[in-house]
């Protein structure tokens, strides 16, 4: 991934602020990013800055390439850490997609400048038992002869929704 995306999202929110846009930028980030100083240095830079036209989505899933994040660097209590930097934040199911559409609903409650972040709480494979339970699950690849498990998986329960 990209790890200076917080700041290419940063300088594009006080770019279109400066043009007198009323644009919205939505950055999305993982856990993982969540461990290189120049993704804080944004957020301080985007709250010092006012960017209420700033949001920032990140993918908590507890894994990064290296292993869970627990293991490589800890970030919690993130939400806290987001917190302290100003941003009006919130923490849902990133699963839930009715979950999702209220925090972007939520956005509107930011003090006015804030910028916001929603820290979703994901589980990689979600619905995909195959997928769920493996044990590298980052990067992961799928054979061929699983592709038909995988769509069995995910549709089963579903008959009708995911035709």
């Amino acid at each position: 991934p990209d790890r200076h995306g917080q700041t290419v999202a940063v300088g594009m929110a006080l770019g279109l602020r400066l043009q007198g846009s009323n644009s919205r930028v939505i950055n999305f980030l993982s856990d993982g990013e969540l461990d290189e100083g120049s993704t804080w240095e944004a957020a301080m830079g985007a709250f010092h800055h006012q960017l209420g036209n700033l949001t920032a989505m990140v993918d908590v899933n507890a894994l990064q390439a290296d292993g869970p994040t627990v293991g490589v660097l800890r970030t919690e209590p993130v939400a806290d850490k987001w917190a302290a930097c100003g941003w009006h934040t919130q923490r849902v199911d990133g699963n839930d997609v009715d979950a999702l559409l209220t925090a972007f609903d939520n956005i509107h409650t930011a003090p006015v400048g804030a910028p916001s972040v929603i820290l979703c709480d994901t589980r990689v494979g979600r619905g995909v038992p195959l997928l769920e339970n493996r044990e590298k699950a980052h990067f992961m690849r799928i054979d061929a002869d699983e592709w038909q498990i995988c769509r069995d998986q995910l549709t089963a329960g579903h008959e009708g929704v995911l035709a």
